[in-house]
């Protein structure tokens, strides 16, 4: 145990001391929301409901996201772009293409990003407003120690399940460089809010339901085989969990829905100007014929390797400005969101399986460097890609075999 554990120990000890002398117990009778802290806490029931609440969770986000998707989609081809189509028919191919590969983006980031990232936002908000993260911090703290990291690890964890970049900056209230590089590695590998959208929007809803858990499941297992490396690999300090916990509340419904528009809006804000941008660059490059040049030649490697077509590729690309926009670029090229028409249950899992892993997004790896440094930053960025592009020729090649 470090130095400043022990101070805080002993502090806490010479409190209690101070308490049993000043004070005078009296008979406490135990509140039904002490009773239910006391089961959220308990080893295996509180690991159960743990477990359970974040199925719930998948479920709730993947239900709920995918009918609001559905009605998005029908809204946006009825009134914005078969009424463009047909508007822009007689028009300069080039203008016609920019303009509509804009629409399609405007289209991808309402339908696609915003019903699922919107739900998990407003389920993430209650557990913070709840107090349900702290105890998950409690429960995780044995398992958090395997891989070289205590209890409150969890919390930058479970932020990075909404986005990378303030679940790297919550990292700060780690207490070693060790612990913060490890913490870092684990959460550029753990599925946010944007990479959600494209297990659940892809292979939840083209491929099926235990489709997408695998994927969760398969990154639980890199991420913790990952932390456990890193954890007898890296040399320093190792520290232990020493927190206090907030009593269970009520959430405030006004409070739960101010936490998830003002996330929701800096979604907007961020992704979809470079959505728009990235979706005109894309039908301006597409009508110069560049792109049918760069497809080409990145088509062997694609198909050969990975199994993917070449425009799976060129998605794959962008998706290092915002990872939702590999989701959506795929929806502009493939010309429609109804991935079941241009690629197999493989090619889409396989898909989903590379964007989730490789590289994170360009804001992950600003706040990288600002928090690690450039060498740290570089290595994690090299090895996220590696590690995808491995994992991606892997099931192509075992899932062409079955």
């Amino acid at each position: 145990m470090s130095i400043s554990d022990t101070i805080v120990r002993d502090l806490y000890g010479e409190a209690g001391y101070i308490v049993d002398r000043l004070t005078t117990q009296v008979e406490h009778k135990v509140t039904f929301k002490e009773r239910i802290d006391s089961v959220l806490t308990s080893e295996y029931v509180g690991i159960t409901g743990l477990v359970a609440a974040l199925l719930l969770t998948f479920f709730v986000v993947f239900t709920v996201g995918g009918f609001l998707e559905e009605g998005i989609v029908s809204l946006f081809e009825i009134f914005l772009i078969s009424p463009a189509e047909n508007l822009l028919a007689g028009s300069h191919p080039v203008l016609s293409n920019v303009i509509i590969y804009s629409l399609l983006g405007v289209e991808a980031g309402f339908a696609i990003a915003i019903p699922y990232i919107a739900v998990f936002y407003v389920i993430l908000s209650l557990f913070e407003d709840s107090g349900y993260l702290t105890r998950a911090a409690f429960l995780l703290d044995n398992w958090t120690h395997k891989v070289g990291l205590h209890g409150r690890a969890i919390i930058p964890l479970v932020l990075g399940m909404g986005c990378n970049v303030p679940a790297i900056m919550s990292t700060r209230t780690l207490n070693t460089i060790r612990e913060k590089r490890i913490a870092s590695v684990l959460i550029a590998l753990t599925p946010c809010s944007a990479r959600t959208v494209i297990i659940i929007g892809l292979v939840g809803t083209f491929v099926g339901y235990w489709a997408a858990i695998s994927i969760y499941v398969l990154e639980l297992v890199i991420i913790f085989a990952t932390g456990w490396v890193l954890g007898k690999g890296l040399s320093g300090e190792k520290t232990g969990l020493i927190m206090e916990m907030a009593p269970l509340r009520k959430p405030d419904p006004r409070a739960t829905f101010q936490k998830t528009w003002l996330r929701v809006r800096e979604f907007m804000y961020i992704a979809f100007p470079l959505l728009v941008a990235g979706s005109a660059l894309l039908g301006l490059i597409d009508s110069l014929g560049v792109l049918d040049v760069f497809q080409n030649a990145v088509e062997p490697i694609s198909v050969g390797i990975f199994g993917l077509p070449a425009f799976a590729a060129t998605a794959l690309i962008f998706g290092i400005l915002r990872k939702e926009m590999a989701l959506q670029i795929l929806a502009v090229l493939a010309g429609t969101a109804n991935f079941a028409m241009v690629l197999t249950p493989l090619q889409m899992y396989s898909f989903a399986v590379i964007s989730t892993i490789y590289i994170p997004c360009i804001a992950t790896i600003a706040i990288l460097k600002h928090e690690l440094g450039w060498k740290d930053t570089t290595v994690i960025s090299l090895f996220t890609i590696t590690l995808a592009l491995v994992i991606g020729a892997l099931i192509n090649m075992i899932g062409m075999n079955f």
